[in-house]
């Protein structure tokens, strides 16, 4: 799909630290501006000192299937540690993998915790586009779940159909919760 200009601008007014760190899942461009730009190219004129993308189509900076579990390593010569970063997108790429539990698992992994997550996912039309449309209760659900700080969330109409887009932070180091939706969840027996 590509970064729009709204989830853009909502990215450069977060607060990154200076040289933040981004990991994207499929390799992105920049949409809806005159001239393509690469994200990568965009992160950096925004302050962004390390950037990574993760894809099937081998384009990204590390080729892997999203159905199964990302650990990137940083190497040091006393062990290796799993990377975090303070910035995990996935702007078009999730809804064409077919599990999604997984892709939010690897989402939460690849996150800091005080990091931010920014999604823009198809929510209506996108006729053929994809595995899934999704619900904002979902994300709201994964939020909750997840005790997530919820920054933005919003669903917006395009050409194409409707989207729904925001930025979570992640505030605990505490492992990815799959969520029970939130409206049944006092009824539930299992938790």
């Amino acid at each position: 799909m590509g970064i729009l200009k709204e989830p853009a601008a909502f990215i450069a007014s977060l607060g990154l630290p200076k040289g933040f760190s981004v990991c994207e899942l499929g390799d992105q461009w920049m949409s809806d501006l005159t001239a393509p730009q690469l994200a990568a190219d965009w992160y950096r004129s925004i302050g962004c000192g390390h950037y990574v993308s993760i894809d099937g189509n081998g384009r990204g900076t590390h080729t892997h299937d999203l159905n199964k579990p990302v650990f990137l390593l940083k190497h040091h010569s006393q062990k290796d540690e799993i990377l975090t970063f303070d910035l995990v997108t996935d702007f078009g790429t999730g809804e064409h993998v077919f599990d999604q539990a997984q892709v939010w698992r690897t989402i939460h992994g690849l996150t800091k915790v005080g990091g931010c997550i920014a999604f823009d996912r198809p929510a209506q039309g996108y006729q053929k586009h994809c595995y899934y449309l999704t619900n904002e209760c979902l994300f709201r659900d994964i939020a909750r779940a997840n005790k997530y700080e919820l920054k933005w969330l919003e669903r917006a109409t395009r050409k194409r159909g409707e989207l729904i887009r925001g930025v979570f932070k992640r505030t605990t180091d505490a492992a990815f919760r799959v969520p029970q939706q939130g409206k049944y969840l006092p009824d539930l027996v299992i938790q």
